[in-house]
């Protein structure tokens, strides 16, 4: 095994794990937009995924920069703004704009990495 660095993925055998990561929570996320499409319901997990997402993008920008394609960001984006044109009416007034502005900033910031 190849050590280059002192960082928990300064090795050959753990340096693609940002990689394993940024890739199993798109694939998630896709499967949450596809989930998102067809439901009415008042859940939606993706503004938690790409929270996520964007943590470990801040750990490994390279790898997201490389991974994240901007116009799936969008496509996300879109599939977040039709649920909630669907269902925010079913959210509580306390709650609904403010789910919606977090919503609009978690994009934004993930906007941030990918080509």
């Amino acid at each position: 095994m190849k050590i280059f660095s002192t960082k928990p993925e300064g090795n050959d055998i753990a340096q693609y794990v940002g990689v394993d990561y940024i890739k199993f929570s798109i694939s998630l996320i896709e499967s949450v937009c596809d989930w998102m499409k067809q439901n009415d319901k008042v859940a939606q997990p993706l503004l938690a995924n790409i929270d996520l997402l964007i943590m470990i993008s801040k750990k490994y920008p390279t790898d997201a920069n490389l991974l994240i394609k901007k116009d799936k960001v969008q496509y996300w984006k879109s599939v977040f703004n039709e649920w909630f044109e669907r269902c925010g009416g079913k959210i509580p007034a306390k709650y609904r704009d403010g789910i919606k502005a977090n919503g609009d900033e978690l994009f934004d910031e993930l906007q941030q990495y990918g080509h």
